[in-house]
């Protein structure tokens, strides 16, 4: 055997491996994390209402795949959904075990950890966007959009956690 057919298969045989992948493919955090995700936009709109700041995360998704802005981000959304649902699986394989407290604060940890991760690379995002570069959409790399951002993933990280946290609850009874 190779030296990598050998790492492969004592990975395979790994407990803690095979725990984490079980974790990440279970329905219930896809859910959780679809559910905080829409929760996430919810925030995001009445933020942009409240600040006047147009940040948008779900125009920024569908524009940068199609070139432009839609009127209803139709595309836009079911990425931003789908982003929510993996990042979910993430939170509940790798996060979620590793912490303590209640299911919301786990989430609220998991959402800043996020954002913290993400946001150096929004400098790059302001120059490569197509609609940012147009002056379409406001640059992502301001104190504006940062706090926007900074609420979103709050309300995101605690909606992931506390549901992820309710569903254990309903499994231990």
């Amino acid at each position: 055997m190779t030296q990598l057919t050998t790492r492969v298969t004592a990975l395979t045989h790994n407990a803690e491996v095979r725990r984490v992948v079980a974790r990440l493919i279970e329905p219930h955090a896809a859910l959780a994390g679809a559910a905080a995700a829409a929760a996430y936009a919810a925030e995001m709109y009445a933020d942009i209402a409240v600040t006047g700041s147009k940040f948008d995360d779900v125009q920024l998704v569908e524009s940068g795949i199609r070139g432009q802005q839609a009127r209803v981000p139709l595309l836009g959304m079911a990425l931003h959904l789908a982003n929510g649902a993996a990042l979910g699986g993430l939170y509940h394989a790798v996060v979620e075990p590793r912490l303590g407290g209640p299911g919301w604060r786990r989430g609220i940890v998991f959402g800043m950890l996020f954002l913290g991760a993400v946001w150096p690379t929004t400098p790059l995002v302001d120059r490569v966007h197509p609609e940012i570069r147009r002056g379409h959409m406001p640059k992502l790399f301001a104190p504006v959009p940062f706090a926007q951002n900074v609420a979103r993933h709050l309300v995101f990280g605690a909606v992931l956690g506390a549901l992820c946290s309710r569903w254990h609850a309903s499994q231990d009874q």
